[in-house]
């Protein structure tokens, strides 16, 4: 038998039978007898090892499940497993939680509770919750969609490896849970189909309507699983298609004003700041122009070019007051070739601005229309044709074709006039006018399936944080299916307690290959016209030391 090591100084535990029926079987109610000990095991905990003593009971009825002697576990800890529940919680929450890689979570443990555990047990663990936590959702889907009675089915895909199979997540939008997810080569109309059927099946209940993009397939697939349920087309696919030429030409203006700023002399040489006089006294400038062309856009409501050409004239006329100041003929030099760079830079790029912005003011009308989620379909649908309309009559007056029968598909690009942004923007109508208004008159029914979207994006930000973004596609791929199905289980310590002690088991569906981690990056303040940077006053400041020296 094993002996108690010397460094647990906290009292031996054991474990025993503790029912209120006393020693009484509970499949037979016949009479339990004490078997064995097995003598002592150590467990590790975020509060130091502990020596457990297990004793083991059987039933004495020879037909009984229980016959044979089985243990009477240590609540706080797993069978056959060494470490405590609370550290297997602990170490479940850095990965899937806060999105810590196995090796840093390795070195949280020792740092924070001084828990000696291997990489190769912290990925054992997180693989083994995969699958508790995969088997805990199934049997918490089945019962909420079963009390439901219906499903309102969303479906989209994802293709986060070129010419590889795409990811499809189907999920619930009565109940947010998702119901399926699968890699697939393709996906035609039959395929799409035979899961839906797939999906009834499983869950015995039939499925009432459908939210999702306007593919082809998937259209197709509705009309042959059942023609007659609501096939509503998201809004936000729909408003996304109507967004990309903005998005190309804004694009294409951030590239430029990027590509320009950074070669500017003072930007180029910032790192030679300590060696070198002007590079230092310009270097606060250096910094505010690298802050202003660091803008971030969410494609909706924040356009990136746009906010970097409004940080550009904000710099400017900050740069124009130092015109005014007596400065030495070198200082003066820089300054005024850089305020005539950055002048002849904003001009020459004056017209995508001024096409990006006449765009957005038409997207945002008609995203203003949709967002009426209170009216009935018919009422939006006569104000979007009103929208189609007004655009119809500038291509008319432009002498161009304005029938969306007669308007060929174009690749968005920069090189888009608006005047054939306008085209495309009739023949998407045009072609999502069968389903863009469905929601408004189904309460079930949804007018996005965004939600699916931010899904992807939420497994894919886990990937990249442990992966970093070269390995993050391949393993979405691989893993991807899985993950989205744990995304909303509630990582509390009790609750991912419940998760491990519900599963008994779970199969490992693959070993996980080592990647290595990203490395750290600067985020830069971009909204420089909001938030007051300091480099401005630093250069005031490097101004004035330099004309006391």
């Amino acid at each position: 038998m094993p002996a108690k090591p010397s460094e647990i100084k906290k009292a031996t535990i054991h474990t025993y039978w503790d029912s209120k029926e006393g020693l009484i079987c509970p499949l037979c109610s016949s009479q339990l007898q004490h078997e064995f000990n097995n003598g002592g095991r150590k467990i590790i905990t975020l509060k130091g090892p502990v020596w457990v003593v297990t004793n083991y009971y059987s039933c004495i009825n020879p037909k009984c499940e229980m016959h044979e002697a089985f243990p009477a576990a240590y609540h706080s800890a797993m069978q056959r497993k060494r470490f405590s529940l609370e550290v297997w919680a602990k170490v479940i929450q850095h990965h899937f939680k806060h999105h810590l890689n196995y090796s840093t979570t390795v070195e949280l443990m020792w740092d924070d509770w001084d828990v000696s555990i291997s990489r190769n047990t912290v990925r054992s663990i997180c693989e083994f919750f995969e699958m508790a936590g995969k088997q805990y959702t199934d049997k918490k889907v089945l019962k909420e969609v079963g009390s439901s009675g219906r499903i309102v089915l969303s479906l989209d895909g994802a293709q986060p490896v070129k010419n590889e199979p795409s990811l499809w997540v189907f999920s619930d939008r009565l109940t947010g849970n998702v119901l399926l997810a699968r890699n697939l080569e393709s996906a035609p109309a039959s395929t799409l189909c035979a899961i839906f059927q797939e999906i009834e099946m499983l869950y015995s209940v039939p499925i009432v309507a459908i939210i999702s993009d306007k593919q082809k397939s998937i259209v197709n697939s509705v009309k042959q699983f059942k023609s007659d349920i609501p096939h509503a087309y998201c809004q936000y696919h729909f408003l996304n298609h109507i967004a990309e030429p903005i998005a190309s030409k804004d694009s294409h203006l951030k590239k430029t004003l990027r590509k320009f700023v950074k070669q500017l002399s003072i930007v180029q040489n910032s790192k030679r700041a300590d060696s070198n006089g002007l590079y230092k006294l310009y270097h606060p400038i250096s910094e505010e122009l690298k802050c202003a062309i660091s803008t971030r856009g969410d494609r909706f409501n924040v356009f990136p070019g746009i906010e970097a050409y409004a940080n550009l004239e904000f710099i400017v006329s900050h740069l124009e007051q130092f015109e005014e100041i007596e400065l030495t003929p070198k200082v003066s030099r820089t300054l005024n070739v850089l305020l005539a760079a950055l002048r002849n830079l904003l001009q020459e790029n004056r017209y995508i601005r001024k096409g990006i912005m006449t765009l957005m003011l038409d997207f945002l009308l008609i995203r203003k229309i949709l967002a009426k989620r209170e009216r009935k379909a018919s009422q939006i649908e006569k104000e979007v044709k009103k929208w189609v309309l007004k655009i119809q009559n500038r291509l008319k007056r432009r002498k161009l074709e304005s029938n969306p029968q007669n308007i060929k598909w174009q690749q968005s690009s920069f090189k888009l006039s608006c005047e054939e942004a306008w085209q495309q923007w009739i023949r998407l109508v045009n072609s999502y006018s069968e389903g863009l208004y469905k929601a408004y008159d189904v309460e079930e029914l949804d007018f996005t399936n965004n939600a699916k979207e931010q899904l992807f994006h939420c497994s894919k930000h886990h990937f990249k944080a442990l992966l970093g973004r070269e390995n993050v596609a391949r393993a979405f791929l691989n893993h991807g299916g899985l993950h989205v199905q744990l995304l909303d289980i509630d990582f509390t310590k009790k609750n991912v307690t419940n998760v491990l002690l519900a599963c008994e088991t779970p199969l490992i569906e693959a070993q996980r290959k080592e990647f290595n981690a990203q490395y750290a990056t600067v985020r830069r303040t971009w909204r420089i016209r909001e938030k007051d940077t300091g480099n401005f006053t630093q250069f005031k400041d490097n101004l004035t030391q330099l004309e006391h020296s």
